[in-house]
């Protein structure tokens, strides 16, 4: 079965079908202006006023420049790295969005690579940076060792930095997914506990928010009048490109039937939690 993060454009329209359904830029945007204020941002401990942050994973920007633009009203200077490893188009989507931004204090450097790519870009031009503020949004399960990239990205920070990572909660749909279908696709297997895992292995100084989301996805599964939907949607959940035809009916209808509740109606849980791991000074 073929990979959907290998279709990384087919995976930005699913991610976006999905966000705009649970509303998580709404969501985002007031986790912003309250959460990432009092956890990242007043926690920071620096007196730097010009500082760099590196946004792991960054997509199109959508999600992440919310949180951006949040630094840029505390900070009188800001250098932003985005890693980013789809397609040119991502990247080129992305800085079409900061064009329309009036954030003159930030500047921005772009990585069109894996964060693989990107470390071992830095040994290679023997470059030592540390960031203020790292972040990863969604994007611990397309690592390639992620317990060893989490400690590289805290060992990127600068004394008293903040790297921010967002990850589907144990509790989410996908999570039970994963553990009634292990052996279909390439469903992601890391969660929250696994990050924290190694927090409290590291013996990082963290916190943990925790936000719960249910999405009805029921029109888009139960209905043929949004084909199109339907089938992002399915590939979307199950991480799989063209799922309903590289599985068996009666294994693609066990599916549905797992995540469809007595009444016909399909609800997700979207929750997801948010680590924030600061250095020692």
């Amino acid at each position: 079965m073929a990979t959907l993060v290998d279709d990384k454009c087919y995976y930005m329209e699913g991610f976006k079908l999905h966000s705009l359904k649970m509303g998580r830029y709404n969501i985002m945007e007031e986790l912003a202006k309250s959460v990432f204020v009092t956890s990242v941002i007043e926690k920071m401990d620096t007196k730097d006023t010009n500082i760099r942050s590196l946004g792991i994973g960054s997509g199109n920007g959508e999600i992440e420049s919310i949180f951006t633009k949040q630094l840029s009203y505390h900070f009188a200077k800001l250098g932003h790295t985005v890693i980013e490893p789809a397609k040119e188009e991502a990247i080129e989507e992305y800085k079409r969005l900061t064009a329309k931004n009036d954030w003159s204090n930030v500047d921005y450097t772009w990585f069109n690579g894996t964060f693989q790519q990107f470390k071992e870009n830095l040994e290679k031009e023997e470059n030592a940076t540390k960031y203020h503020h790292i972040s990863s949004i969604d994007s611990v399960y397309h690592l390639e060792n992620p317990a060893d990239d989490i400690i590289f990205m805290y060992n990127m920070l600068e004394n008293g930095g903040m790297l921010m990572i967002l990850v589907g909660s144990d509790e989410n749909s996908y999570s039970k997914i994963v553990k009634r279908f292990p052996g279909i696709g390439p469903l992601q297997t890391i969660n929250c506990s696994d990050v924290l895992a190694v927090c409290q292995e590291s013996q990082f100084q963290f916190q943990r928010y925790h936000h719960e989301c249910t999405t009805d996805i029921t029109e888009f599964i139960s209905s043929d009048d949004h084909p199109r939907e339907k089938k992002v949607s399915i590939d979307y959940l199950m991480q799989t490109v063209d799922f309903k035809e590289s599985v068996s009916e009666s294994l693609y209808n066990e599916v549905i039937d797992y995540i469809q509740s007595s009444d016909g109606q399909i609800l997700l849980r979207n929750d997801f939690d948010v680590i924030f791991i600061q250095k020692k000074c």
